[in-house]
């Protein structure tokens, strides 16, 4: 696919943002309009805190505790719950050359240590050591050389030796993949391709300066920080607002665009659009077209796709139309599929490596294969995504596809998400299980489904999804919810 440049940024873009116009709506904090200038302010200031933050707990700092960027703290984790600190000392740290890597609250402290360990971060800033609050430090000033400088406890200090270089090329950010099995890792990302990840879907997705993303999604996980980057790359608006529950609805007033998942949007569905809502794009699970259709029939513009941590996001979109395809090809971003018919990726878009013990290993010198199974539909030229590898199961002496019978029975009527797992059996080796979100009465559902597949791939029990099992980001993980299916009692058919 053919490229898309971004804007050839000078500096940081919140930086570059605020010269072209200061007073503009940077971000919407509930109902609080912040500015460009202050977004500014709030993040210079920040630096000086993450500065002396880093400073008091790491085992090598300048003798006198001078504020300098020659202090070698060059990543930091931070527990993110999508606060608007939570932004601000994000990009601080960019601001100060530090790597970031976003970590999920809901991870154990063990499971925290370990992580950080393997990747080869020291420091971590937590939820409760630094709150920074639109406008909570003084307004920054500045002497006749043009030097910046904060006021804090009555005392100006210089702030202007913390900006790094604005480098494109350099890594940025890490982002933890889904670890669905073992332990997650840690993709490594530069600006130019979170940019060149934003630019290449704007060429199909309609979305400009005088627009608003909700950040609907966890900076942690690589959409989250996608919108953060496609709202960067115009210079628009992100809104940041609680989203859980009923607090979606409120949280979406006067925003233009939203990524949601298949069970947000049903939210908005039967609760009402707010006026200003115009696109969705979707993710983390297989969409039932008749939600797509409703959400339709009220001027919500619905896109679809694929895509992956290691490639920025998204690589191939389009609108939800119904088929079981993910689009084409965005821009930046190339695709072709081995003999196996495995996807293999690279482009604009594809991480420098994984972060392992502080080094960057390389992903591959060539196609970046990843494990996903698909096939493309020469009539549409779109490609279609079949499941993962490791995925398949044997029935009987069939393979089984769980994403396939997903996609065919996700249409039962009232289906929010539903995932089909293999359990043992004594004859057929392993037969499939189906796992339900919705509202759903399940022997109807089984008697429907055996009209719709093959007895092989029929599920032989129903369950409903529980609560607070198998989460991960913004997607259900396979591995959690198999470790609750076994533990499980099913009557099976012999």
């Amino acid at each position: 696919m053919a490229s898309i440049q971004p804007i050839n940024f000078p500096t940081w873009p919140w930086l570059y943002w605020r010269e072209q116009h200061a007073d503009a709506t940077a971000v919407v904090l509930d109902d609080v309009a912040v500015s460009w200038q202050q977004l500014c302010r709030d993040i210079a200031c920040a630096q000086t805190v993450l500065y002396r933050h880093t400073a008091r707990h790491s085992s090598v700092s300048n003798r006198h505790g001078d504020i300098s960027v020659t202090d070698n703290v060059e990543c930091i984790a931070i527990v993110s719950d999508n606060r608007y600190c939570d932004l601000v000392n994000m990009l601080a740290s960019w601001q100060l050359g530090w790597q970031t890597l976003m970590v999920n609250p809901a991870f154990s402290s063990e499971l925290q240590t370990t992580l950080l360990e393997e990747i080869g971060i020291e420091h971590c800033l937590s939820v409760d050591d630094v709150v920074t609050n639109v406008g909570s430090f003084a307004p920054l000033k500045n002497d006749d050389l043009g030097n910046r400088y904060v006021e804090r406890d009555g005392f100006l200090e210089q702030n202007k030796t913390l900006d790094a270089p604005f480098i494109p090329e350099k890594c940025l950010t890490l982002t933890l993949t889904s670890g669905s099995t073992g332990l997650p890792k840690a993709v490594a990302h530069t600006v130019e391709h979170h940019l060149s990840s934003a630019a290449g879907l704007f060429s199909l997705m309609p979305f400009s300066e005088t627009d608003c993303w909700l950040l609907s999604l966890p900076l942690f996980h690589v959409s989250g920080l996608a919108i953060v980057w496609r709202w960067l790359l115009k210079g628009a608006v992100l809104k940041i607002a609680e989203t859980k529950g009923d607090a979606l609805i409120p949280s979406l007033d006067g925003t233009t665009h939203a990524s949601l998942v298949p069970t947000q949007l049903q939210r908005v569905v039967s609760m009402g659009k707010p006026q200003s809502l115009r696109s969705v794009l979707l993710g983390g699970a297989a969409i039932p077209q008749p939600l797509v259709d409703d959400a339709e029939r009220m001027g919500i513009q619905c896109w679809c796709g694929y895509g992956m941590t290691e490639m920025a996001s998204t690589i191939s979109a389009k609108r939800a139309d119904g088929r079981f395809t993910v689009g084409g090809v965005l821009p930046n971003r190339e695709v072709r599929l081995s003999d196996a018919g495995e996807v293999l990726v690279k482009g604009g878009t594809l991480a420098a490596g994984y972060m392992v013990k502080g080094e960057i290993h390389p992903l591959t010198e060539h196609w970046f294969a990843t494990k996903d199974k698909a096939r493309w539909c020469n009539e549409s030229h779109e490609l279609q995504i079949l499941g993962r590898l490791d995925n398949m199961f044997v029935c009987g002496g069939e393979n089984v596809q769980p994403e396939a019978v997903e996609r065919v029975l996700g249409q039962f009527e009232g289906v929010l998400q539903l995932i089909i797992l293999p359990v043992d059996h004594e004859r057929w080796g392993q037969v499939p299980v189906a796992i339900v979100q919705g509202r759903v009465e399940h022997d109807a559902f089984l008697e429907w489904a055996k009209q719709q597949v093959p007895a092989y791939q029929c599920p032989q029990a129903v369950l409903s999804l529980p609560e607070n099992v198998g989460v991960s980001g913004i997607k259900l993980s396979r591995n959690a919810l198999a470790q609750w299916l076994a533990s499980q009692p099913l009557a099976l058919p012999v």
